[in-house]
């Protein structure tokens, strides 16, 4: 089987309300970063703290895998062999922090404009049994700037909303949304690299 984009059905909306978002402590986030468990997902890991170089270094590498997964002639085979890659990645970068392709780099955009990204699912459109009935990110607000949040949702054309237990989620109606949404928070929000120094005449 060849890949194909698929589109989920879900209306995209953005309907954040802020004092619905739950707080998590400094000490309930150490916790569970040594005991894998936050929010219902059994293997959590603490993503807090990637940076736009992060961010732009996942996106690369995610595209990569994107482009062998669209061109392989069996799409199972080449997800496989992509996994057995990426568990042998020393570099969790590289392996994508063993994320889901098609929402690991809005992970870690979500990390780097100070979320908290507790659970993600690509709902297997990149190959794979998924349980999800769309792509999406949780995440607790934490720093995030929510006004600024809406408006690169909204740019990337990717739903924003309350779920449960106080966290937020983007969510896609479309298999490369999140990572249009990583692109444009990447372009919105990094920091321009500095200008070279004048040379003199």
């Amino acid at each position: 089987m060849r890949w194909r984009t698929i589109s989920y059905d879900v209306a995209i909306n953005r309907n954040l309300v802020v004092d619905q978002a739950a707080a998590l402590s400094q000490a309930e986030a150490d916790e569970a970063d040594e005991s894998g468990f936050l929010a219902g997902n059994q293997m959590y890991q603490d993503l807090r703290g990637c940076g736009w170089d992060e961010l732009a270094r996942a996106i690369a590498v995610e595209r990569e895998f994107i482009f062998r997964l669209q061109q392989a002639e069996d799409l199972e085979a080449e997800a496989a062999r992509i996994d057995d890659e990426r568990q042998d990645c020393f570099d969790p970068a590289e392996g994508l922090w063993e994320l889901d392709i098609g929402v690991a780099s809005a992970t870690i955009a979500l990390s780097a404009l100070g979320a908290i990204p507790v659970g993600s699912c690509n709902a297997g459109g990149f190959g794979g049994h998924h349980q999800a009935s769309r792509p999406y990110v949780a995440f607790y607000l934490a720093a995030t700037d929510p006004e600024l949040l809406t408006s690169i949702a909204r740019d990337a054309n990717v739903g924003l909303s309350n779920a449960a237990e106080g966290l937020v989620q983007i969510f896609a109606a479309g298999d490369l949304d999140l990572v249009c949404f990583a692109e444009v928070a990447l372009a919105r929000c990094a920091p321009s690299p500095p200008l070279p120094d004048a040379t003199p005449d």
